[in-house]
């Protein structure tokens, strides 16, 4: 593969030395690179891609009883280890001292109250909700009032309750905005709460709701998607939301709000001509949205790719669509390179080659 056009300019030139290191510190999050060029990078002391939450489960299981100590480090610093990885981890360790640093972090993993994005964690692991109306009734009573300018976390305790469906019924017509807000952060709740909250004149209130509830009506959440541009807390919503209203989105393909303008994208119905004609739009939130669908052009990828947008510029580099001879330019581009090595339209023997290749260029050494 690597030595038939285009692929073959990879070689035919002097490589950037900056360009290497990025294919190696970008290939790990290449969804398309499959286990054996993963646990390539690992022995090449690529680890980076370890914190990935979608890994094949062997490459944790391998990383955990590497024989490199800084890719065992690596997987402890993860996050995603199982109880049974990390006792791997530990009888794999040699050193003493490691050791017992890996068997403090275990216990303190173990011992860790698991919370809820959005939502606080108990002041200790001791603690408890209150149980009955009255003490729910005692423990709102003493919610602080917040401004509705605040950021906002929803309460810890409220939190707890959120699969009882009459504390959630009582708490939600509270006249304090902390607790409305922290009630919004349910994953689920009954009919008539969803309700109330999705008629809430507080914008953080319905926000909350489309961010956290599965049960957000789609009306509600193509109102927030209105004005919302989205967060790295909760990534895509409320556009990747269940209930979110797809059918009919190319009625906005010309709407003068960019963020609807955007949506239309995500109509069934939208066509290529829909992604050529936001993929050209004045507004960066639409290009924004059209850089990364397949359903445009390998010219209009080659365009947005040089977008003065970085955010639009890496996602034009990550199109599947994307002509062969383009990409590999990207990938001689030390600038562009590390997205560019994402795009899942990279041969799988040329990922090995890059590994290969950018090992020994960026890290000669003796074995480990």
């Amino acid at each position: 593969m690597i030595d038939t056009p285009p692929w073959d300019r990879l070689t035919a030139n002097d490589l950037d030395p900056k360009a290497a290191s990025s294919w190696l510190a970008g290939l790990g999050f290449n969804r398309a690179a499959p286990a054996n060029v993963l646990l390539s990078l690992l022995d090449i002391g690529q680890t980076g891609f370890l914190a990935r939450g979608d890994l094949p489960p062997a490459i944790l299981d391998t990383a955990v009883v590497h024989e490199d100590s800084e890719v065992r480090a690596a997987a402890a610093e993860s996050g995603l280890l199982t109880d049974a990885q990390w006792d791997r981890l530990i009888a794999a360790t040699s050193d003493s001292r490691h050791r017992e640093l890996f068997t403090e972090e275990q216990r303190d993993t173990r011992q860790r109250v698991p919370g809820r994005r959005g939502v606080g964690r108990p002041p200790h692991p001791g603690a408890t909700p209150p149980a009955t109306p009255e003490e729910i009734a005692a423990m709102a009573a003493a919610a602080p009032d917040i401004d509705p300018r605040d950021r906002t976390t929803a309460l810890w305790w409220i939190g707890a309750l959120h699969d009882d469906a009459e504390a959630m019924r009582l708490l939600a017509t509270s006249s304090n905005l902390l607790i409305r807000r922290s009630v919004a952060r349910a994953q689920h709740l009954p009919a008539d709460v969803v309700a109330v909250l999705a008629g809430a004149p507080d914008r953080v209130v319905r926000l909350f709701l489309a961010e956290s509830c599965d049960d957000a009506p789609p009306e509600m959440l193509l109102e927030v998607a209105s004005w919302w541009h989205g967060s790295l807390s909760f990534p895509g919503r409320p556009r990747n939301h269940p209930n979110f209203p797809r059918d009919g989105l190319v009625r906005y393909a010309t709407d003068p709000n960019p963020l609807l303008r955007a949506l239309a994208l995500d109509d069934p119905a939208a066509t290529a001509a829909i992604a050529e004609q936001l993929g050209l739009d004045p507004h960066w939130h639409v290009r924004q949205a059209a850089a990364g669908d397949p359903r445009l052009s390998p010219a209009s990828i080659r365009r947005l790719a040089a977008d003065p947008r970085p955010r639009i510029r890496r996602l034009a580099c990550t199109n599947p669509s994307i002509h062969a001879d383009d990409l590999v330019t990207l990938l001689l581009d030390s600038g562009s390179a590390g997205h560019a090595v994402r795009n899942p339209a990279v041969p799988v023997p040329v990922m090995a080659w890059m590994v290969a290749v950018g090992d020994k260029l960026m890290y000669p050494r003796t074995s480990r």
